[in-house]
C-alpha cells in the first residue's frame, strides 16, 4: 500500500514539474499559426492589484537582452511562469532601468484584450497611460488601454496572469499616434534550449492595426501523467 501511494506521490510530482517546462501558448494570426514556449521568470506580477511595476518591467527586460533580444521600439509578447502563475505578457519599449522622472513620452499604443473572467490583468505606462476595464458578461473580461512611455527612459506592459485559468483570449493593437517604431515591430518570443529567442515579427497594417488571438496548451506529457496519477489512486482506493 505504501508503495502504491510513493508511486502515485511521484507522479503526480513528475507531472507538477513538466507543467513549468512543456506548456505553450498558440497564436493565430492573419498570416498564420505559430507556437510560443513557456519559459520561467521570477520576480513579476506577484502584487496584489493590477499593476505591472516599473521595476518588473525592468526585469523583464533585462531577461531578455541578456539572451540578446532587442527590446527598445519594440512590441513584445511571451509566455512565462510568473508569480501570478503561467502568465502571457506584453512588453512595450523594455529599458534595462526605467527612469520616469522627467520623461516625456512619445510612444503610444492601444490595446483592446479579451479572456475569461478567471483570472488577473496587469497593465501600466508613463505619464498620460489610460487603462479600463470591463464585465461583458459570458464569463468574459475586456481591458482596453492607452499606454505611453519615452523611448529612452521607460517602458510599459500589459499581461494576463495564470492563463490556466482562462486559457483563450484576443489582443487588437493600434498605433493610434503613428509611432516611429522599428521595422516589424511586434514580435513573439517563444523559450527553448538556449534561452528566449524571437519565433516570430510582424507589422502593423497600413491602417495601423494587428490582431491576434491566443490559446493555452499544457504540457502533454503533465496531462498524461496526471490522468496516470489519478488512475493509480483509483485502484488503491477500491483494493
Amino acid at each position: 500500500m505504501h508503495k502504491t501511494i510513493g508511486f502515485t506521490i511521484l507522479v503526480t510530482s513528475l507531472a507538477l514539474s513538466q507543467l513549468a517546462l512543456g506548456d505553450y501558448v498558440s497564436i493565430d494570426t492573419v498570416d498564420g499559426s505559430f507556437n510560443l514556449e513557456a519559459g520561467q521568470i521570477g520576480g513579476i506580477l506577484g502584487g496584489s492589484d493590477t499593476s505591472f511595476t516599473m521595476s518588473e518591467l525592468d526585469i523583464l527586460a533585462q531577461v531578455l537582452q541578456n539572451d540578446g533580444i532587442e527590446t527598445e521600439g519594440r512590441l513584445s509578447f511571451l509566455l512565462a511562469s510568473t508569480d501570478s502563475g503561467m502568465s502571457f505578457i506584453g512588453l512595450f519599449g523594455g529599458v534595462p532601468i526605467n527612469t520616469p522622472s522627467g520623461s516625456v513620452p512619445d510612444q503610444f499604443i492601444g490595446i483592446s484584450a479579451t479572456t475569461g473572467s478567471d483570472t488577473n490583468w496587469f497593465a501600466s505606462g508613463d505619464t498620460g497611460s489610460d487603462v479600463d476595464w470591463y464585465d461583458m458578461g459570458n464569463n468574459t473580461q475586456l481591458v482596453t488601454a492607452l499606454l505611453a512611455w519615452d523611448d529612452d527612459q521607460t517602458s510599459a506592459g500589459f499581461a494576463w496572469g495564470d492563463v490556466t485559468a482562462a486559457q483563450n483570449g484576443t489582443t487588437n493593437l493600434y498605433d493610434v499616434d503613428f509611432t516611429e517604431y522599428a521595422p516589424d515591430p511586434i514580435q513573439f518570443i517563444t523559450y527553448g534550449d538556449d534561452g528566449w529567442s524571437v519565433a516570430e515579427q510582424a507589422a502593423f497594417s497600413v491602417l495601423g492595426q494587428y490582431a491576434f488571438s491566443h490559446q493555452f496548451v499544457p504540457a502533454p506529457g503533465a496531462i498524461a501523467l496526471l490522468a496516470l496519477a489519478g488512475l493509480s489512486a483509483g485502484r488503491r482506493r477500491r483494493t
